[in-house]
């Protein structure tokens, strides 16, 4: 068995293993001056940059001169609730009583790169 598991190891160490390195960019917010996005590059930490230039395309370009390659492009909707539900519930007016509830929907778009 251990004349096996070493023949293996040496097998799989002398393959060419093909890696890829992948960047999603989600694009936070858009508005006419600022382009918010954050990063995740794979590591622990998410990176959020603010950038002046809010155009996309250019965006783009960028990681494409990089050497990436745009892969997929994805959009999502997050939902965000915020407030609080009372503590008493009044049977009057319904079962739930005055809540200060917002909720508001953030139109989210995914850039998937990938370098390999």
């Amino acid at each position: 068995m251990k004349k096996v598991f070493l023949a293996f190891c040496f097998i799989l160490s002398l393959s060419n293993v093909n890696s890829q390195e992948w960047v999603i960019v989600d694009i936070v917010s858009q508005t006419s001056k600022e382009l918010v996005i954050m990063i995740d590059v794979g590591s622990e930490e998410i990176e959020r940059k603010k950038i002046k230039n809010p155009s996309i395309v250019s965006l783009i370009n960028e990681y494409q001169s990089n050497g990436f390659v745009l892969e997929k492009v994805t959009s999502g909707i997050e939902l965000d609730i915020n407030g609080s539900f009372p503590l008493n519930s009044s049977n009057r007016a319904n079962n739930f009583g005055i809540t200060s509830m917002t909720l508001s929907n953030n139109n989210r778009i995914m850039l998937w790169f990938k370098k390999e």
